[in-house]
């Protein structure tokens, strides 16, 4: 029906062969959809071969770091074939440090070169009240109150008892380093030594005076070979230690008599 009028209408045969007619955009991008995409310059996919060496690299070092490497220490020359014997019983206890001792407790009073304080704290170098084991056990345990003579000066104060405070091994270890430091050069006290005093004390709760610590039994560690037990000032041996001795060398010897 050529006189329809909703057919449309034929396009000029001038218009489409006319060459100065500016294309449609639509046809200027036709010839660009029909070039495929070239790949990126070093962006091609890896061969086959190269992810199967890579793999086989991998696998083999995860093999070989698993069978010497143990549980991939930092040190595997520490590593044992052998597994390590789980220790058993108690924890081995930690060595106590005298000085350690001192230096919290005693140091303020007594001053960290053990020389004291004229008048107030006496010295505790090269005085009998540190050489007697049984004497400086007792006063540390149970403290010390009252009129003392230290090379020639008198104080009086109060020595506070440590016995509730530290325990055996710390009252040796600190004790033990008043006798051997500065210009001190006794033996050692142990903690069994200060646990036989504490058990023969046991009880008592008063502070010990210097009239009590003169006598001879609160000269000696019980159950001890306490050779200063009884040594005065002048480096002599008491009697009643000097009268046990020779009794025991010489059971046929009368003792000495009292002075």
């Amino acid at each position: 029906m050529a006189d329809d009028p909703s057919s449309p209408p034929e396009p000029d045969p001038e218009q489409r062969s006319d060459p100065d007619r500016s294309p449609e955009p639509i046809d200027m991008l036709r010839p660009l959809f029909r070039e495929e995409p070239l790949p990126p310059e070093g962006g091609e996919p890896p061969k086959m071969w190269l992810w199967i060496l890579i793999f086989g690299v991998l696998l083999f070092s995860t093999f070989y770091l698993g069978a010497y490497m143990g549980d991939f220490s930092p040190d595997p020359w520490l590593q044992s074939p052998e597994p390590v014997a789980q220790r058993t019983g108690p924890p081995e206890p930690e060595p106590v440090s005298g000085a350690q001792v001192y230096s919290a407790r005693c140091a303020s009073c007594h001053q960290s070169n053990g020389q004291g304080i004229s008048g107030a704290f006496p010295t505790l170098i090269g005085t009998r009240w540190v050489e007697n084991k049984g004497q400086v056990i007792r006063i540390l345990l149970h403290g010390l109150q009252g009129e003392i003579e230290v090379q020639g000066a008198t104080y009086n104060g109060n020595m506070p008892a440590w016995g509730s405070t530290l325990s055996d091994k710390e009252i040796a270890a600190v004790i033990t380093h008043i006798r051997q430091s500065w210009d001190n050069d006794y033996g050692e006290v142990t903690p069994d030594e200060v646990a036989s005093v504490r058990a023969a004390t046991e009880g008592r709760s008063d502070t010990w005076s210097p009239e009590e610590l003169k006598a001879s039994e609160n000269q000696t560690v019980p159950g001890g070979n306490d050779d200063t037990a009884a040594r005065g000032p002048s480096g002599a041996v008491g009697p009643a230690l000097y009268d046990r001795l020779v009794a025991q060398a010489s059971p046929n010897r009368m003792p000495a008599p009292a002075r």
